[in-house]
């Protein structure tokens, strides 16, 4: 699992061009919003989570976040040209902070899937 909080920390990401670039996005709109020097874990704002692969959702227990029941305000899906596509799941867990997560389709549950579905 990879943990991103700021637009600094996505140098050197090997992951596809795409996701590198939804990553940067709300990275950048986290440090311009909240500010670069904020507490990232404690304070106003969020982080972003790429996961990579399906054992790590119980690691994110740790954060509250069961994959089992969770509730996205939204689900986006970022189409990747040479390789598998990703998600982008937006996870609200109070009024001012919230965390991306980003992973491939093949790991994302399907509750999570179906919220793509729904909005097309």
């Amino acid at each position: 699992m990879i943990k991103i909080a700021h637009v600094k920390e996505t140098e050197g990401l090997n992951l596809p061009q795409e996701v590198v670039g939804v990553i940067e996005y709300i990275a950048t709109v986290l440090d311009n919003e909240y500010g670069e020097d904020r507490d990232v874990d404690g304070g106003d704002g969020g982080y972003i989570l790429v996961i990579e692969y399906k054992d790590e959702f119980e690691k994110l227990k740790d954060i509250y976040i069961d994959m089992d029941d969770v509730i996205a305000e939204y689900v986006d899906l970022i189409k990747v040209t040479d390789g598998e596509d990703y998600t982008n799941s937006l996870i609200i867990l109070n009024n001012e902070f919230a965390i991306s997560l980003i992973m491939p389709v093949a790991i994302t549950p399907k509750r999570l899937l179906d919220e793509i579905n729904m909005m097309d």
